[in-house]
């Protein structure tokens, strides 16, 4: 048996599933059939399925009649249209055609449902899946970012606030002998603060971190008197006679 829309040819009842035909992109080019696959079915289209798909399975009394019913067009869904198109299909009258009438119609509705629940939860396994593919490149992103912040835990922690260590002390009695060592060297014994500061911080080996701090000690060694006169913005050692 062959199609005469699309040339198909079928064995034995493989006809009765046959329910769209093979278009020519199908025929002819490779990415054909993904693209009918990838089709939305149309309401009649999966209800066919149903009814040519149920022939098979269908009880001794009534698969004779629904397998006449598979090989028609258009059957209709709705059960008050379906019932007439069959009674009239398959010349059923009287109560005992009705009963086979309702019968084949229940039996199609059982195997409706069966089909409407299987879609359903094949749905929900793609949507959970997506939902995992979706999920687990986020959670590698925390998981990364929590070994980051574990890896800056245990490394040495480097802040604005902490200061790196000096090659030299800073305190105001090595400061003062700093301070008096390089203005003995100075023109007129004496030399600006800003200068003295950054003579005194060479001479010590002082970090720059320090600037504030010497320049602190500087100015208290100064303000003292004792051997050091303060000038405004310039600092001059005092010499004995």
């Amino acid at each position: 048996v062959s199609c005469a829309d699309c040339q198909v040819s079928f064995f034995g009842d493989d006809y009765r599933k046959h329910t769209s035909c093979m278009t020519e992109v199908e025929r002819y080019e490779k990415k054909g059939p993904q693209q009918q696959k990838n089709k939305k079915q149309t309401p009649q289209e999966i209800w066919m399925e149903v009814v040519q798909g149920s022939v098979e399975s269908a009880p001794s009394n009534i698969q004779h009649y629904l397998g006449v019913i598979a090989d028609l067009d258009n059957v209709p869904r709705k059960p008050k249209q379906f019932k007439n198109f069959a009674a009239n299909s398959l010349n059923l009258r009287g109560k005992t055609g009705e009963s086979i009438v309702s019968d084949i119609w229940d039996f199609l509705k059982v195997k409706q449902d069966e089909r409407r629940a299987a879609a359903e939860a094949k749905k929900q396994e793609l949507e959970q899946q997506t939902k995992s593919t979706l999920e687990k490149p986020a959670e590698e992103r925390v998981d990364k970012r929590n070994k980051s912040l574990e890896s800056a835990d245990l490394s040495p922690k480097t802040t604005s606030d902490s200061k790196p260590p000096s090659s030299g002390a800073a305190d105001l009695k090595s400061v003062k002998k700093a301070m008096k060592t390089v203005l003995k060297k100075s023109k007129d014994n004496s030399l600006a603060l800003k200068k003295l500061r950054k003579a005194v911080q060479a001479q010590l080996m002082l970090d720059k971190s320090y600037s504030k701090e010497l320049k602190r000690l500087l100015k208290e060694n100064a303000a003292k008197g004792n051997s050091f006169l303060l000038d405004g913005k310039t600092v001059k050692l005092k010499v004995s006679n």
